[in-house]
């Protein structure tokens, strides 16, 4: 431990040297994070799930039962939805107030990270930790994308850390905020956050034996994490018997134990995690034997934090990469200690070599690619059209990224080679993205005509359209929220009703997959005219004749 005072993680100004280093830990942060951050479209499902979610929040008053496409939506708690709803009221319905609450929980995770390496090893470790956790791929990736994940590493990962610094220190006081900040974890996403802290810190008593297991259970604590967490629990329950069986059997147990929707081999996660952490994965051995971190408490506390939640996802029959993210702060740390020790000059410019390298490979494998892959590739409607791009952007970046590295001040390297990431995301939306159909919808067709979803939802396209869709052969994962509402006016039932709608409004937008416009035409005689493409999409604009 240092001498300098330390109230918030050890995050408070120090000598001339330290507020440098902090200058430039904040400056990295907000540059990848918050450049360009409303410039990408949002896109289909996640983005424009939650931003959907969060606008109909706004607009209907309803801060307590989420809807989506106008019936209720509980897959998921409502915190990030009222972030974003807030954000919606403060700046307007843009992508930058839709992705804003993520973006600040990308930064303040770059803070603990600096806060945490400071706290147990000095300035140098916590500025290396926080930098190599803001130019990690896969966080830069989902600190500028509207998920879920962010937010909840976010608050998981402090949970976790002022849980341990308790323990470690002796200050069950500091037992509060860790209550405090693991209910805002299950607001966030469900009591996986729970299962997740009692896996890590329990796993610190197995281990160290040094308090009883006991020593977690704060009365206190658990009565603040009770008051924040449950009532929105509690009142959903008694408004809706169903939810109890729904959120929390079929969408956590259910999706952890049985039958997964997104089955992957046990194995999945350790690749995806190796991935999420570059540029810096290959020195992740190196860092792990030079500082051996086997050998003290708090190595053991990190290597356990990330083991914990890389095993217990793997075990999970549903899987998807961005459950991972919460991982990656423990091995920054890991990282950011060894490079304070040894070898950073050297460590950054292997790591940014090896993205060039990688980026090198995938321009290779587009240029002499498969014959299976460009058949794939081939399905997915422009998406090889708009590859070279991304891969050129990237490749260039971590070439002038490397080129900075030998030249110019500490950092600058990996702050290019982040917005490099995030410039590659804004290229990749302009595939993902309905945002220019909606502007072309709304500059050629009244802001008052129907939208009807031929067996395909885009909740990005609804957001952009201020409007919800009437769905036709479509149910998804509104299918819950549906049944609470089996009247909902924006369910189509049959071809009659589709043919009624049309015929009964002046002009009417469909939107179909490609396969599916010419049964459309054939079913309804009429004027169409194709407003928008995007993926394998096509917004159609009916008029009746």
């Amino acid at each position: 431990m240092t001498s300098l005072s330390r109230p918030l993680f050890g995050l408070t100004v120090a000598p001339s040297g330290a507020r440098v280093r902090l200058a430039v830990v904040v400056a990295t942060a907000l540059g990848v994070f918050f450049w360009r951050l409303g410039a990408a479209g949002l896109m289909d499902p996640d983005e424009g799930r939650y931003a959907e979610m969060a606008r109909e929040m706004a607009v209907l008053g309803d801060w307590l039962l989420p809807h989506l496409n106008d019936v209720p939506y509980l897959e998921k708690p409502p915190l990030v939805t009222w972030l974003i709803a807030m954000s919606f009221l403060l700046f307007g319905l843009t992508e930058f107030a839709a992705r804003l609450p993520v973006a600040l929980s990308a930064v303040a995770g770059v803070l603990m990270a600096y806060a945490l390496g400071r706290r147990w090893w000095g300035e140098a470790a916590g500025f290396w930790a926080a930098l190599v956790l803001a130019t990690c791929g896969g966080y830069v990736a989902l600190g500028r994308l509207l998920t879920l994940d962010m937010t909840l590493a976010l608050f998981l990962n402090a949970a976790v850390a002022w849980g341990y610094l308790a323990y470690e220190e002796e200050r069950r006081g500091l037992l509060l905020p860790a209550y405090a900040s693991l209910a805002l974890a299950v607001l966030t996403k469900g009591p996986v956050a729970l299962v997740l802290a009692v896996l890590i810190l329990g796993g610190v008593s197995l281990g160290e034996r040094r308090r009883r297991w006991t020593f977690w259970l704060s009365p206190g604590g658990l009565l603040l994490c009770a008051a924040l967490s449950l009532p929105w629990f509690f009142w959903v329950s008694l408004s809706i018997p169903e939810f109890p069986r729904y959120f929390f059997w079929d969408h956590h147990v259910g999706r952890f134990a049985t039958a997964p929707i997104h089955p992957e081999p046990f194995y999945y996660y350790l690749p995806v995690l190796l991935a999420a952490l570059l540029p810096w994965t290959p020195l992740l051995p190196g860092a792990v034997l030079a500082s051996r971190a086997w050998a003290d408490p708090r190595g053991r506390f990190l290597l356990l934090w990330g083991g914990a939640i890389l095993g217990f996802y793997s075990l999970s029959q549903g899987k998807l990469a961005p459950y991972i993210l919460p991982a990656l702060l423990p091995l920054a740390l890991l990282l950011g200690r060894a490079l304070a020790l040894s070898w950073p000059d050297r460590a950054l410019t292997v790591g940014i070599a090896a993205w060039l390298g990688i980026g090198l490979l995938a321009a290779g494998l587009y240029i002499w690619m498969p014959a299976a892959w460009a058949r794939e590739v081939a399905k997915t409607a422009g998406l090889g059209e708009a590859l070279p791009l991304p891969i050129g952007v990237g490749v260039a970046g971590a070439a002038l990224a490397l080129l900075c590295r030998r030249r110019w001040p500490l950092g600058l390297g990996a702050a290019i080679l982040a917005l490099t990431a995030a410039l590659i995301l804004g290229l990749i939306s302009t595939y993902r993205s309905p945002r220019e159909a909606g502007l072309a919808a709304a500059a050629r067709v009244p802001p008052e005509a129907p939208v009807v979803g031929v067996r395909v939802y885009s909740q990005a396209l609804s957001f952009y359209l201020r409007r919800p869709f009437y769905l036709f052969q479509f149910t998804g994962e509104l299918e819950f929220g549906l049944s609470l509402r089996p009247e909902a006016a924006w369910v189509l039932r049959s071809w009659e009703e589709v043919t009624h709608l049309a015929r009964t409004q002046p002009q009417v937008l469909f939107l179909v997959r490609r396969g599916d416009q010419a049964a459309l035409s054939q079913r309804l005689p009429g004027a169409w005219q194709e407003v928008a493409r995007f993926k394998d999409c096509h917004l159609l604009a009916f008029t009746a004749q």
